[in-house]
């Protein structure tokens, strides 16, 4: 038997709300150095889904782009965590680059 999750009116809006709280939160802790004394686990939670939220937005609206100002976010930043995120699927760069044309 599968479960029916259902989405509640309050939980887009309630979303949108925590992301405004998690960016200042996130600006503060990273400007403290203070990431290492997050546990890994909420780390990865946190990485998991907004992946899986992107990942769902494209598969509805392939048109949807990013528009992170390069204050928000830099190259680094963005290499980092796309080497993690394949080491943590194993992929490779050969497997990367047959997705990326999939998906391109």
């Amino acid at each position: 038997m599968s479960e029916t999750i259902e989405t509640t009116q309050d939980d887009l809006p309630r979303l949108r709300a925590l992301i405004g709280e998690l960016t200042d939160v996130t600006d503060r802790i990273c400007a403290t150095r203070q990431s290492g004394r997050l546990d890994e686990e909420a780390l990865s939670d946190l990485v998991a889904a907004a992946a899986r939220l992107f990942s769902d937005r494209m598969d509805r609206d392939p048109g949807t782009t990013l528009a992170v100002p390069p204050d928000r976010l830099n190259a680094t930043q963005s290499v980092v965590l796309i080497k993690a995120l394949m080491e943590v699927t194993d992929i490779n760069l050969f497997d990367l680059a047959i997705w990326y044309r999939r998906v391109g």
